[in-house]
């Protein structure tokens, strides 16, 4: 079954961050389906759509992999499944 998650990092802008991000998610055997990343007053702010096959990669593993990778380059990354962040964001 596949799956999708939306992934948030903010923190201060640095080299190389979307790229760090990018491949922790590859490692894990997910995709990035959609990604948009601002740069405002020296912060990075992202948002991803992740998807990924829930035979290769489960949630909580794609969560703590990017947890790991937010506190190496000093952003705080957050993973919510698709629907809870639909759910929250509706207008």
């Amino acid at each position: 079954m596949r799956s999708t998650v939306i992934v948030t990092a903010l923190g201060p802008d640095g080299r190389g961050l979307l790229a760090r991000i990018a491949a922790t998610i590859a490692e894990q055997k997910a995709n990035i389906d959609d990604v948009s990343q601002t740069v405002s007053n020296g912060m990075f702010t992202m948002i991803m759509f992740v998807s990924f096959d829930e035979s290769e990669t489960s949630m909580a593993g794609l969560k703590d992999a990017l947890a790991k990778t937010g506190d190496e380059v000093g952003l705080q990354v957050h993973v919510q499944h698709e629907n809870i962040f639909r759910f929250m964001h509706r207008v």
